[in-house]
């Protein structure tokens, strides 16, 4: 493709404009609030502010413990000492949109001893199912750990020793970065050792043993690491692995294409590695990647849906593998100037299409986020918030689907220090002070009318709240005792009996903010 956009600055002008695009709806919204995003930027947000927030102090503590999961934090809240932290976070996520474009081409340029345009593809995995869950922080990491994989090639002919040393250090950084990350790089450069073996006959087996040996010992400092961890646990909460049913694994195959949007836009990006099934026959693929990719893809028909209480963990390799594919892609032959940029028109206007959709829905989001933020602007610094979420409607193709919404509230834990019971604690640098802890649950969400109505009518047992999904706990049984304010997300339903003792102090198109005056 490369070959007949002759010069550097033409390719650089492609990625421009392909990034220019892809970024747009980023930077046109005030806050980034799909998926957890907002809930990670509240947990950031008490990090940097409690040394110096009374009313933060009151309700959390903080601890920088080695959990593998902070490459989010550290990241946003170095960047929130300079800007906002919503501005912190939108930069954060722009990085996230470009890693694959990253990963890929520097992945390329160690199979292929060249970049090109090939890896413009990875413009098609900017928006993807792991960014409209606010999996940022594992696409982060991935994206470094496919980075780490490329300088693990590169570096093939160093003595295997100094090579394992040189890279022990920025893997030990990679699993503080995200444990998934880790674990990621370790199996792409596994398997890729693996493959070698088998081209070679595991022949001599002596040097096999040494190069897998080898291999291993970059994560000694990681394995002293999890013990330090698992010495210093903080998940205080019973662990849950759940393999899936078809459905997730077929959505979990679908992720890397995958964007909530219209489903005309949906069907034509899942669609598309049909497209690339049927020019493969015009492809080659680099000898050195391939079977690394074929290897991940059958662990990740493996890997549960549920993994030690974290979601979504069989969404995360196809990611990875799809990165890999598009650094191991080149054309046999090079092709027609027609073809060329008939090929590079197709993907702008994929990229153009894309970006619109990911506009539009994030515009809306915006705007239902400004409505919340002008209604918690009423609540009293340090308040505790009960949030109540009783449905929202079907607004069309372009809405938000209501399970990538659920944590829009979490602005009143920035805005105004508000103690929200859902906020990601478990395995991070942040917990509830112990007084609090029947309040949240490490892992949840807002509550329905039905929870509503029955944290009013008993509170919690002697044992504490009950066990709840993945890691969670019933955190609203004997909320009027708990919690101090009532956020209502109504979307506009005002047919709601409510008890008496809540009194409406905000009040807006979506949601409406009560005093809990205790019955």
């Amino acid at each position: 493709m490369a070959s007949h956009l002759v010069g550097a600055r033409r390719t650089f002008a492609v990625y421009l404009l392909l990034a220019a695009a892809v970024l747009a709806p980023v930077f046109a919204v005030n806050v980034w609030g799909l998926g957890d995003t907002p809930n990670h930027l509240a947990r950031i947000h008490i990090m940097t502010r409690i040394a110096d927030t009374p009313e933060l102090q009151r309700l959390y503590e903080t601890s920088w413990k080695p959990v593998p999961y902070l490459g989010m934090d550290v990241v946003v809240a170095i960047l929130a000492q300079v800007m906002p932290i919503y501005v912190a976070g939108r930069v954060f996520v722009a990085v996230c949109l470009l890693m694959p474009v990253a990963a890929a081409a520097l992945l390329r340029r160690v199979a292929w001893g060249r970049v090109g345009l090939m890896p413009a593809l990875g413009f098609l995995l900017s928006y993807n199912y792991l960014i409209a869950r606010g999996f940022l922080a594992y696409v982060f990491g991935a994206g470094l750990a496919v980075m780490l994989f490329a300088g693990w090639l590169a570096t093939r002919q160093m003595p295997r020793w100094r090579r394992a040393a040189l890279f022990a250090p920025a893997v030990l950084l990679l699993y503080f970065c995200h444990a998934f990350a880790f674990l990621t790089y370790g199996l792409l450069v596994g398997t890729h050792e693996l493959a070698c073996a088998v081209r070679q006959h595991f022949q001599p087996p002596r040097k096999i043993v040494l190069d897998w040996f080898a291999a291993g010992t970059q994560a000694v400092p990681v394995m002293a690491a999890v013990a330090l961890f698992a010495a210093n646990a903080t998940a205080g909460f019973k662990l849950v692995t759940l393999y899936g049913s078809l459905p997730n694994k077929l959505a979990a195959a679908a992720a890397p294409l995958f964007f909530p949007g219209p489903p005309a836009v949906v069907g034509l990006f899942v669609l598309l590695p049909l497209l690339a099934l049927a020019a493969a026959r015009h492809l080659r693929l680099a000898p050195a990647l391939w079977p690394t990719a074929l290897i991940v893809g059958v662990v990740a028909a493996a890997v549960p849906n549920v993994l030690l209480s974290s979601w979504g963990a069989d969404y995360r390799l196809p990611y990875v593998i799809a990165i890999v594919m598009i650094a191991a892609a080149a054309p046999r032959a090079t092709p027609s100037r027609a073809m060329a940029w008939a090929g590079l028109a197709v993907l702008f206007a994929l990229v153009a299409v894309r970006s619109a959709n990911a506009f539009s829905l994030l515009r809306q989001l915006d705007a239902e986020e400004a409505q919340i933020r002008a209604v918690v602007r009423t609540l009293p610094e340090g308040a505790r918030l009960l949030v109540v979420d009783v449905g929202r409607p079907d607004a069309g193709p372009f809405a938000a689907p209501a399970h990538l919404t659920g944590h829009l509230a979490l602005v009143a834990t920035i805005d105004r220090n508000a103690f929200i019971p859902f906020l990601f604690t478990g395995t991070t640098a942040v917990q509830p002070k112990p007084e609090w802890r029947e309040a949240a649950s490490p892992s949840s969400l807002p509550i329905d009318l039905d929870q509503f109505k029955e944290g009013i009518a008993g509170g919690d047992p002697p044992s504490g709240p009950p066990p709840y999904g993945y890691g969670g706990q019933q955190y609203w049984l004997g909320w009027p005792h708990k919690f101090s304010f009532v956020l209502l997300e109504h979307y506009g339903r005002r047919d709601i009996t409510l008890p008496a003792f809540l009194h409406p102090v905000a009040r807006s198109d979506i949601a409406d903010l009560y005093r809990v005056d205790q019955p």
